[in-house]
C-alpha cells in the first residue's frame, strides 16, 4: 500500500515536471530586438506585405507633441506603419515612444507580437463561432 502511494507521487512529480517543460518552453519569450539590423529581420516576419518606420528624436528643451508621455529625458519617438496586402494601403499606423532607439524597436517589435496574438485569438474564436463580444 505504502509502495503504491509513493509511485503514484512520485509519477504526479515526473508529470508535472513535464508539463512545467512543456508550458516553460512554449511560453518562452522572445529574444530581444537590440539594432536595427534586429528589427528588421524581425519585422520582416510579422509583416509579410511590408512595413516602415519614422524616428524622431527629441533633444533637451525642444518642443515635444501633445501625445508624448511625460519624461525627464528626452524622448525617442517611432511610428510604424504596416502595409496590407494591397500595394501601398496601410493596415497599421501607430506611434511609439521610449527613452532609446533600442528600447523603441523593442516596444515596436512587441507591439506587432500582441496585435498577432489578438488576431490569432480572433480566428479562433470566429472559428468557433463564439463572438459574443460582438454583440
Amino acid at each position: 500500500m505504502t509502495l503504491s502511494v509513493v509511485l503514484l507521487i512520485a509519477a504526479m512529480a515526473a508529470a508535472a515536471v513535464l508539463i512545467g517543460f512543456y508550458l516553460r518552453r512554449r511560453y518562452r519569450r522572445s529574444k530581444r530586438v537590440d539594432d536595427e539590423w534586429q528589427a528588421l529581420a524581425v519585422m520582416g516576419e510579422l509583416c509579410p506585405y511590408g512595413w516602415q518606420v519614422h524616428i524622431n528624436l527629441y533633444g533637451w528643451g525642444a518642443p515635444v507633441p501633445d501625445d508624448a508621455p511625460p519624461s525627464r529625458t528626452p524622448l525617442v519617438e517611432l511610428e510604424w506603419e504596416q502595409f496590407d496586402e494591397e500595394p501601398g494601403r496601410i493596415a497599421v499606423a501607430r506611434p511609439v515612444w521610449a527613452p532609446t532607439i533600442a528600447q523603441a524597436l523593442q516596444a515596436m517589435v512587441e507591439d506587432r507580437r500582441t496585435d498577432l496574438t489578438l488576431e490569432q485569438i480572433e480566428e479562433v474564436a470566429a472559428r468557433e463561432e463564439d463572438v459574443w463580444w460582438n454583440d
